[in-house]
């Protein structure tokens, strides 16, 4: 009898560590192990970066108008006079006209005379030439009307605006008349005769 109890001590004891070994109990640890590797992959953070993009330097143009290599304010054009003009004679010198600045340009001219009787007798007309062997006569083709002068007042001396680009220049030819009109029948006007008139062309330049 002894014995059947050992025996029967020892089947149990070995059904026991076979129901444990193959039971659900060793599953639910597994299933256990699973579900915390489930929540470590759910807790990782994402990669992150980021990037800056700069703008470069912001600048403004620029126009300088300029007149014989000066600023002209006012420009001397003292090369340009006459004494002892006689009606029906002519007077003519040039320009060049430069955009020094970065930025393209219009520029207009208007001339101006003083507020002498001898300015309505005056009339003039703008090229793009040269004064001619004699000085009196420009050459090219016109860049405006024959336009006569207004006592103490300004007259647009072009067409419509002239362009230059950056670092163009351009050579504009001034020609002035005393109009034959500026005599009587007897061949003498006493209103403008030993007179004289003063005259600006002014230059006004915009961005194109």
């Amino acid at each position: 009898m002894s014995r059947q109890e050992v025996s029967s001590s020892a089947s149990g004891f070995g059904a026991r560590a076979r129901s444990l070994m193959s039971g659900s109990k060793p599953r639910a640890v597994a299933s256990l192990g699973i579900v915390l590797g489930l929540g470590a992959i759910g807790t990782l953070a994402a990669w992150s970066d980021t990037a800056t993009a700069t703008s470069g330097v912001f600048s403004t143009g620029s126009i300088d108008l300029q007149i014989d290599g000066e600023q002209g304010n006012p420009y001397a054009f003292t090369e340009w006079s006459l004494s002892g003009l006689l009606p029906g004679e002519r007077s003519s010198a040039k320009l060049p006209v430069t955009n020094t600045g970065s930025a393209p340009l219009t520029y207009t001219i208007s001339a101006a005379a003083s507020s002498s009787d001898v300015a309505p007798y005056m009339v003039f007309v703008l090229k793009d030439g040269d004064p001619g062997a004699s000085g009196n006569k420009c050459s090219g083709d016109t860049l405006g009307p024959v336009t006569w002068m207004e006592k103490g007042g300004s007259v647009e001396a072009l067409d419509g605006p002239r362009t230059l680009g950056p670092g163009e220049s351009e050579n504009v030819c001034f020609q002035i008349r005393l109009h034959p009109d500026a005599k009587d029948t007897a061949g003498t006007n006493n209103s403008v005769e030993g007179k004289s008139v003063d005259v600006s062309f002014n230059f006004n330049a915009t961005t194109a």
